[in-house]
């Protein structure tokens, strides 16, 4: 028996591909659980969980009002904080999880399009493996949590458009219901779930009361957020986003699908990811009859991948909103994708194809090395380390910008008093800025800046210069986007310049 003969008869046994994907979701597990405190936490994690701290009427009075962009996430993660503590592998545990989970459910999720086993299990392998998903299987945020919940929308949606039962309307507008609270842009699916549903216009008139019913059932849920939603967008408010062209917005989510969080292949995975996508997309040949994969299939698809950026590039004309975790839940198309061509490109040529799956999986591989191999997000934990183990602790902050203080005080074990970093960016003069450093110094003979993400709040770097020019700098340190300065503030220097 060859190889090839032993291959097509596991996939066509049921219990040997339950067993292969329970292997691959066992890999997911493994790759997204063992180094799931490798990284500091960030101020987004960190806010996850001052958030999940409000009083609980203020955190279910926070999913309709303007504010944060998942309220549900922190009202969920009140009751898990409350069985397994703080630590930065308990509150990124429920993401690796659902991440996790969202591998499986991809395999059901290729079927429901028609989809051979083998596709299924191609696909699973890729949300098991990708950079990018992994990254986000293991942050304290509500991202994996909203590529999940969309998921399960989506293959609810499928079954109950294939005349599954009632059941199916029901969980698909429960889903949908729940990932509107998950992220402020997944109600941008709507329009998805609207075109799948014309476009697979014989199946909708079977059933367009179950389908009408359902759309119509998701405005309820919806109603309370865009009053404030719809608020932001005629005010035209900054959110603090950068705008990014349509093109730039597509280049972004291609590098990091391809690549993960560094980017590191520069455009040999893109062009790789892009040749099996477009033959996912347009390709046709006997296979393609084959797997069943027909122009419907396609089209939704596309309209999964493409629809969501597009809307949130003609909103950003009006509020810049665009952030790449923000369309976490389009992943599943685009890698969808990816394995049709991947099948297709079998047609022609075996050898070809499986050179093609090796190397997406070495890039995959090469992509979760370099993402864990060391700290990408700012360091603070080894930063506020490096300050408690000097003695004695030192007893004065300067943290610039102040906002990283509840950051720097989920590490630090050690009282210490608190200084504000100046906010320049408002444009103060220099004069300005030494009248305030003078007022908030003038007691001080020793001082510790925390510097990260000065751009944003220092640009001009006028307190460094100042406190260059005023004080003496006796030791520094620099971590992963976080520095630290040791000012010694001599009063005999100080008060000569002020005269």
């Amino acid at each position: 028996m060859t190889l090839q003969t032993l291959s097509n008869n596991l996939l066509r046994s049921r219990q040997a591909t339950r067993v292969v994907i329970l292997v691959i979701t066992a890999v997911a597990f493994l790759l997204r659980t063992a180094t799931l405190s490798g990284q500091s936490l960030w101020r987004d994690e960190v806010d996850a969980i001052r958030f999940s701290n409000w009083p609980l009427r203020e955190l279910i009075g926070g999913l309709v009002q303007a504010g944060h962009n998942g309220p549900l996430f922190f009202l969920l993660l009140r009751p898990w904080r409350a069985l397994t503590g703080d630590s930065e592998f308990a509150l990124r545990y429920p993401s690796a999880l659902l991440g996790t989970v969202a591998v499986p459910l991809g395999f059901v999720l290729a079927r429901q399009f028609g989809l051979s086993r083998r596709a299924g299990i191609l696909f699973g392998l890729l949300l098991a493996t990708s950079p990018y998903l992994i990254w986000y299987g293991q942050e304290a945020k509500m991202y994996a949590m909203l590529w999940f919940t969309v998921t399960v929308a989506f293959v609810a949606y499928l079954k109950a458009l294939a005349n599954r039962g009632t059941l199916w309307w029901l969980v698909f507008v429960l889903a949908t219901s729940l990932s509107f609270y998950m992220h402020i842009l997944a109600p941008l699916m709507l329009g998805v779930y609207a075109l799948v549903g014309l476009g697979r216009w014989p199946a909708l008139r079977r059933h367009w009361r179950g389908w009408l019913i359902s759309l119509a059932c998701l405005t309820w849920p919806y109603a309370p957020l865009v009053i404030w939603q719809f608020s932001l967008f005629s005010s035209g408010a900054d959110r603090g986003h950068p705008f990014y062209p349509l093109r730039q917005e597509i280049s972004i989510l291609l590098e990091l699908y391809t690549s993960g969080l560094l980017r590191f292949t520069g455009s040999t995975a893109m062009i790789l990811y892009v040749f099996l996508f477009l033959s996912g997309l347009f390709l046709t040949n006997a296979r393609a009859a084959a797997e069943k994969i027909t122009l419907i299939k396609r089209g939704t698809l596309a309209v999964w991948l493409l629809l969501p950026p597009f809307a949130v590039y003609l909103i950003s004309l009006r509020v810049p909103v665009f952030e790449d975790r923000y369309l976490i839940y389009i992943t599943p198309a685009f890698y969808l994708l990816v394995v049709v061509g991947l099948l297709l490109l079998r047609h022609h040529s075996r050898l070809l194809a499986g050179l093609a799956l090796g190397l997406i999986l070495i890039i995959n591989l090469l992509g979760i090395w370099l993402q864990q191999r060391g700290p990408i997000k700012a360091d603070f934990r080894a930063a506020a380390q490096y300050l408690a183990d000097r003695s004695p602790p030192p007893a004065t902050l300067m943290i610039q910008m102040p906002y990283l203080q509840h950051t720097w005080d989920y590490y630090y074990p050690y009282p210490y008093q608190f200084i504000e970093g100046l906010w320049t960016n408002d444009g103060k003069s220099e004069v300005i800025v030494e009248t305030a450093m003078q007022q908030q110094t003038a007691a001080l003979t020793d001082l510790w800046l925390v510097v990260s993400e000065e751009e944003t709040w220092d640009q001009r770097r006028l307190v460094r210069r100042w406190l260059d020019q005023n004080a003496e700098l006796v030791d520094q340190a620099n971590f992963q986007r976080v520095a630290l300065y040791h000012y010694r503030l001599r009063p005999g220097l100080l008060d000569a310049h002020i005269r």
